[in-house]
Protein backbone atom coordinates (compact mmCIF):
# COMPACT_ATOMS: atom_id res chain seq x y z
CA UNK A 1 0.00 0.00 0.00
CA UNK A 2 2.84 2.39 0.90
CA UNK A 3 4.49 1.67 -2.47
CA UNK A 4 1.29 2.55 -4.32
CA UNK A 5 0.94 5.87 -2.47
CA UNK A 6 4.60 6.67 -3.09
CA UNK A 7 4.32 5.77 -6.80
CA UNK A 8 1.18 7.91 -7.12
CA UNK A 9 3.05 10.78 -5.48
CA UNK A 10 6.00 10.42 -7.88
CA UNK A 11 3.77 10.30 -10.95
CA UNK A 12 1.87 13.40 -9.79
CA UNK A 13 5.10 15.19 -8.93
CA UNK A 14 6.78 14.55 -12.28
CA UNK A 15 3.63 15.32 -14.24
CA UNK A 16 3.53 18.68 -12.46
CA UNK A 17 7.18 19.27 -13.31
CA UNK A 18 6.64 18.82 -17.03
CA UNK A 19 7.63 22.28 -18.34
CA UNK A 20 5.48 21.82 -21.46
CA UNK A 21 2.28 21.37 -19.48
CA UNK A 22 3.03 23.94 -16.79
CA UNK A 23 3.58 26.81 -19.20
CA UNK A 24 0.70 28.83 -20.52
CA UNK A 25 -0.63 27.55 -23.84
CA UNK A 26 -0.39 30.58 -26.11
CA UNK A 27 -1.65 31.21 -29.64
CA UNK A 28 1.00 30.72 -32.32
CA UNK A 29 -1.15 31.73 -35.31
CA UNK A 30 -4.46 33.32 -36.26
CA UNK A 31 -5.66 32.39 -39.74
CA UNK A 32 -8.69 33.61 -41.66
CA UNK A 33 -10.36 30.46 -42.93
CA UNK A 34 -13.75 29.54 -44.43
CA UNK A 35 -13.65 25.76 -44.13
CA UNK A 36 -12.16 23.16 -41.79
CA UNK A 37 -11.66 19.39 -41.88
CA UNK A 38 -12.56 16.80 -39.23
CA UNK A 39 -9.23 17.40 -37.46
CA UNK A 40 -10.04 21.13 -37.23
CA UNK A 41 -7.35 22.13 -39.70
CA UNK A 42 -7.96 24.83 -42.30
CA UNK A 43 -8.88 23.62 -45.79
CA UNK A 44 -9.83 27.00 -47.27
CA UNK A 45 -7.51 29.79 -46.05
CA UNK A 46 -8.43 33.37 -46.93
CA UNK A 47 -6.51 36.58 -47.34
CA UNK A 48 -7.28 39.65 -45.25
CA UNK A 49 -8.57 41.39 -48.40
CA UNK A 50 -10.32 39.41 -51.12
CA UNK A 51 -13.22 38.95 -53.50
CA UNK A 52 -16.07 36.48 -53.11
CA UNK A 53 -17.82 35.58 -56.38
CA UNK A 54 -21.48 34.67 -56.03
CA UNK A 55 -23.10 32.52 -58.76
CA UNK A 56 -26.43 33.69 -60.17
CA UNK A 57 -29.37 31.37 -60.61
CA UNK A 58 -31.48 31.18 -63.77
CA UNK A 59 -34.47 32.73 -61.98
CA UNK A 60 -32.42 35.54 -60.41
CA UNK A 61 -34.69 35.34 -57.37
CA UNK A 62 -31.66 36.14 -55.21
CA UNK A 63 -31.60 39.63 -56.75
CA UNK A 64 -35.16 40.64 -55.76
CA UNK A 65 -34.24 41.84 -52.26
CA UNK A 66 -31.42 41.74 -49.74
CA UNK A 67 -33.53 39.34 -47.70
CA UNK A 68 -33.76 36.93 -50.66
CA UNK A 69 -30.05 37.38 -51.37
CA UNK A 70 -29.16 36.69 -47.73
CA UNK A 71 -31.28 33.53 -47.73
CA UNK A 72 -29.58 32.45 -50.96
CA UNK A 73 -26.14 33.01 -49.36
CA UNK A 74 -27.18 31.06 -46.28
CA UNK A 75 -28.98 28.08 -47.80
CA UNK A 76 -27.41 27.63 -51.26
CA UNK A 77 -24.00 29.32 -51.45
CA UNK A 78 -23.21 28.64 -47.78
CA UNK A 79 -20.50 31.29 -47.54
CA UNK A 80 -19.00 30.90 -44.06
CA UNK A 81 -16.29 33.38 -43.09
CA UNK A 82 -14.30 32.32 -40.07
CA UNK A 83 -10.91 31.88 -38.48
CA UNK A 84 -8.61 29.29 -36.95
CA UNK A 85 -6.53 29.76 -33.81
CA UNK A 86 -3.52 27.46 -33.44
CA UNK A 87 -1.83 26.97 -30.06
CA UNK A 88 1.76 25.98 -29.25
CA UNK A 89 0.83 22.60 -27.80
CA UNK A 90 -2.12 20.22 -27.50
CA UNK A 91 -4.79 21.16 -24.98
CA UNK A 92 -4.91 19.34 -21.68
CA UNK A 93 -8.29 17.81 -20.74
CA UNK A 94 -8.79 20.69 -18.28
CA UNK A 95 -8.02 23.31 -20.94
CA UNK A 96 -10.39 21.64 -23.42
CA UNK A 97 -13.16 21.61 -20.83
CA UNK A 98 -12.57 25.25 -19.93
CA UNK A 99 -12.58 26.30 -23.60
CA UNK A 100 -15.83 24.45 -24.26
CA UNK A 101 -17.47 26.27 -21.34
CA UNK A 102 -16.00 29.76 -21.69
CA UNK A 103 -14.97 30.37 -25.31
CA UNK A 104 -17.02 32.82 -27.34
CA UNK A 105 -16.55 34.30 -30.81
CA UNK A 106 -18.38 37.19 -32.46
CA UNK A 107 -18.61 38.63 -35.95
CA UNK A 108 -19.52 42.22 -36.71
CA UNK A 109 -20.59 44.17 -39.79
CA UNK A 110 -21.44 47.90 -39.77
CA UNK A 111 -22.37 47.93 -36.08
CA UNK A 112 -24.31 44.64 -36.16
CA UNK A 113 -22.65 42.04 -33.92
CA UNK A 114 -23.63 38.37 -33.68
CA UNK A 115 -22.25 35.40 -31.82
CA UNK A 116 -20.62 33.07 -34.35
CA UNK A 117 -22.60 29.89 -35.06
CA UNK A 118 -19.77 27.47 -35.70
CA UNK A 119 -17.27 26.27 -33.10
CA UNK A 120 -14.88 23.33 -33.41
CA UNK A 121 -12.18 22.28 -30.97
CA UNK A 122 -9.16 20.35 -32.22
CA UNK A 123 -6.11 18.96 -30.43
CA UNK A 124 -4.40 22.36 -30.47
CA UNK A 125 -6.78 24.44 -32.60
CA UNK A 126 -10.04 26.35 -32.27
CA UNK A 127 -12.16 27.12 -35.33
CA UNK A 128 -15.06 29.57 -35.51
CA UNK A 129 -17.30 30.42 -38.46
CA UNK A 130 -20.59 32.13 -39.22
CA UNK A 131 -22.97 32.17 -42.15
CA UNK A 132 -22.49 35.40 -44.09
CA UNK A 133 -26.14 35.30 -45.20
CA UNK A 134 -27.37 35.46 -41.59
CA UNK A 135 -25.13 38.43 -40.75
CA UNK A 136 -25.92 40.31 -43.97
CA UNK A 137 -29.67 39.82 -43.48
CA UNK A 138 -29.48 41.25 -39.96
CA UNK A 139 -27.33 44.17 -41.14
CA UNK A 140 -29.81 45.02 -43.94
CA UNK A 141 -32.73 44.82 -41.49
CA UNK A 142 -30.82 47.15 -39.18
CA UNK A 143 -30.31 49.70 -41.99
CA UNK A 144 -33.86 49.32 -43.35
CA UNK A 145 -32.66 47.91 -46.70
CA UNK A 146 -33.86 44.29 -46.36
CA UNK A 147 -36.63 44.69 -48.96
CA UNK A 148 -34.54 46.73 -51.44
CA UNK A 149 -33.28 45.26 -54.71
CA UNK A 150 -29.77 43.83 -54.75
CA UNK A 151 -27.15 45.36 -57.02
CA UNK A 152 -23.72 43.75 -57.05
CA UNK A 153 -22.68 45.03 -60.48
CA UNK A 154 -20.08 47.30 -58.88
CA UNK A 155 -19.50 44.96 -55.96
CA UNK A 156 -20.34 45.29 -52.30
CA UNK A 157 -17.51 45.98 -49.88
CA UNK A 158 -17.87 44.41 -46.46
CA UNK A 159 -15.53 44.75 -43.50
CA UNK A 160 -15.99 41.79 -41.17
CA UNK A 161 -14.75 42.21 -37.62
CA UNK A 162 -14.04 39.00 -35.70
CA UNK A 163 -13.57 38.90 -31.94
CA UNK A 164 -12.83 35.96 -29.69
CA UNK A 165 -12.74 35.50 -25.92
CA UNK A 166 -10.79 32.66 -24.34
CA UNK A 167 -10.75 31.55 -20.72
CA UNK A 168 -8.83 33.81 -18.31
CA UNK A 169 -10.04 36.91 -20.19
CA UNK A 170 -7.72 36.41 -23.17
CA UNK A 171 -9.16 38.28 -26.15
CA UNK A 172 -8.26 38.89 -29.76
CA UNK A 173 -9.52 40.39 -33.01
CA UNK A 174 -9.17 39.80 -36.73
CA UNK A 175 -10.43 41.84 -39.69
CA UNK A 176 -11.38 40.63 -43.15
CA UNK A 177 -12.41 42.79 -46.08
CA UNK A 178 -14.64 41.14 -48.68
CA UNK A 179 -15.76 42.46 -52.04
CA UNK A 180 -18.95 40.57 -53.00
CA UNK A 181 -19.51 40.31 -56.76
CA UNK A 182 -21.55 38.25 -59.18
CA UNK A 183 -19.62 35.41 -60.72
CA UNK A 184 -19.07 36.12 -64.45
Amino acid sequence: MKRFVFLSFLVSFFAGCNPELSKENSITSQLLCDNFDSKVLCTEPKEKIGTVLIPRTGTKREEKSWEDFSNYLYFKVRETPGFLLTFQRNFTPEESSSIRKEYAAYIGLNGVRERMEGFELGENTIASFHYLGALLKEEKRHTGEAKKKVNLEKGLSLVLEFEYQLPKDKKGQLIREIDLRWKP
